[in-house]
């Protein structure tokens, strides 16, 4: 028996493009997707490994701004550290001077 194979239409990547464009930081991206894809006749392989992407995307997107939150609170105690140091230290000249 010969089996059938039906080719089924992948997402092309500048299609791919202009949606996640508009899904990368939507919450709901797997049903918009869902509705982009209906009745397309679209290759649930490759449907799958775009919302796939789409996710690793927004994971990214969301520890990239944790991590420039970490950043700048670091830098902020790190200037900190030195502004107290050198006012400590212009505390100290000015009182040996005082004597």
């Amino acid at each position: 028996m010969e089996q059938e194979t039906q080719s089924k239409k992948v997402l092309e990547p500048l299609e791919k493009a202009k949606l996640a464009l508009r899904l990368v930081s939507n919450p709901d991206f797997e049903k918009l997707i869902d509705e982009y894809v209906s009745g397309k006749d679209y290759d649930e392989h490759s449907v799958q490994y775009f919302k796939h992407q789409i996710a690793i995307q927004q994971k990214l997107q969301s520890e990239t701004g944790k991590l420039l939150s970490t950043s700048g609170q670091i830098i902020s105690a790190v200037v900190s550290a030195l502004a107290n140091g050198i006012k400590s230290q212009a505390d100290e000249a000015n009182r040996d001077q005082s004597v």
